[in-house]
């Protein structure tokens, strides 16, 4: 499936008309059998793709539309090559090659326009830059300010913990910086990319390919295999089977868990165990980032002290990002750097360490 970017809708609009009418009008002549139930066919596909374009800015089956106008045209003009001259349907199949030409080329620059948007600049020594942000709620007529001008910067490869008691507003932030949600105010860039600037589908597309995200409910599938939890997120990014599963079986092997885990459904494992599974599951797509909220809350302080001892061997070894939220202090001194958040601001900032990793 595709979906664009609708910033020009009318282009698109302009040509699904166009296509329409030029294919009514083939389809009202006297014209070979052929040629007017493929006209048919196309009017139908050409108006279910507009519906859904008005409606949800759909354009999934737009490539395939313009594909077919591409082939017809060629198709009538070798009819008109072998059945005789036919003024009328060599003008509309002129018409049909045109269109979908130029709705094939419209598509590939929206696409074009999309990927460019969430791709990094390459140049900021920064993953994660966040600057002056303020986040309210509204709960009835009340407003809840539960961040209030928040700025910090996380480097690349850094392990940072964002530490503060219930209700501070750490979560929130975590969630700002997650793109699943966005700031009342203030700017947040990910990987150089200013996610204010991004619409649904592209905050999608950047979550799926730039953060990997552990909660502290683990949000596993129960009913299907720890393998196929692993492998969803490359699923969506079409990450061929083969790659898909010895990549499956690298991240468990690297998070100690055998072929035998890979079996089973997630609710037969510990918690421990669920937990590295959804660690598996963030590092599939190769993330920048991973964020990971209150990821011990549910565990004991053992099988807690051993998954935070993996995310920091997996920031180690691959250089991932990590951004951990906690209100436990034991857990935080395993970052780099911990950031103290309460009632909505940074109030202070310690290093563990030299804050570059090393001890």
């Amino acid at each position: 499936m595709v979906y664009c970017l609708v910033k020009k809708p009318t282009p698109i609009t302009g040509l699904l008309l166009l296509i329409i009418l030029n294919r009514a009008i083939l389809a009202s002549l006297d014209v070979p059998y052929i040629i007017d139930m493929g006209s048919k066919l196309v009017i139908a596909l050409s108006v279910a793709a507009l519906i859904l374009l008005i409606i949800w800015g759909y354009h999934g089956v737009l490539p395939l539309l313009f594909g077919i106008e591409i082939g017809g045209g060629m198709g009538q003009v070798f009819l008109v090559a072998v059945w005789g001259w036919n003024l009328t349907v060599l003008l509309s199949s002129i018409i049909s090659m045109a269109t979908g030409m130029l709705g094939v080329s419209i598509i590939m620059n929206i696409e074009s326009e999309h990927q460019q948007m969430i791709e990094a600049d390459g140049e900021s020594e920064y993953v994660i830059e966040v600057e002056d942000v303020y986040k309210d709620y509204v709960v009835g007529n009340i407003v809840v300010h539960a961040l209030r001008g928040i700025s910090m910067r996380v480097r690349r490869g850094e392990f940072v913990a964002i530490m503060g008691p219930s209700g501070s507003g750490k979560s929130t932030l975590l969630n700002l910086i997650g793109a699943l949600d966005k700031p009342t105010s203030g700017k947040i860039y990910i990987d150089g990319v200013d996610i204010s600037k991004l619409d649904e589908d592209q905050l999608a597309e950047l979550r799926n390919r730039k953060i990997g995200f552990v909660f502290q409910m683990f949000n596993l599938i129960n009913r299907t295999s720890v393998a196929r939890n692993v492998e969803l997120p490359s699923i969506i990014t079409r990450m061929p089977k083969k790659k898909r599963i010895e990549k499956v079986r690298k991240l468990l092997s690297i998070l100690g868990l055998d072929e035998d885990a890979m079996k089973r459904r997630p609710i037969f494992l510990s918690g421990g165990q669920q937990q590295r599974v959804a660690i598996a599951r963030a590092l599939m797509n190769d993330p920048k980032i991973i964020l990971a909220d209150e990821p011990t809350g549910n565990l004991d302080s053992k099988t807690g002290k051993e998954v935070m001892e993996y995310l920091k061997m997996l920031n180690r070894k691959l250089g991932t990002t990590v951004v951990v939220v906690t209100h436990d202090r034991s857990v935080a001194m395993m970052a780099d750097r911990i950031l103290h958040i309460m009632d909505g601001k940074i109030i202070r900032e310690e290093y563990v360490g030299d804050g570059y990793g090393n001890e």
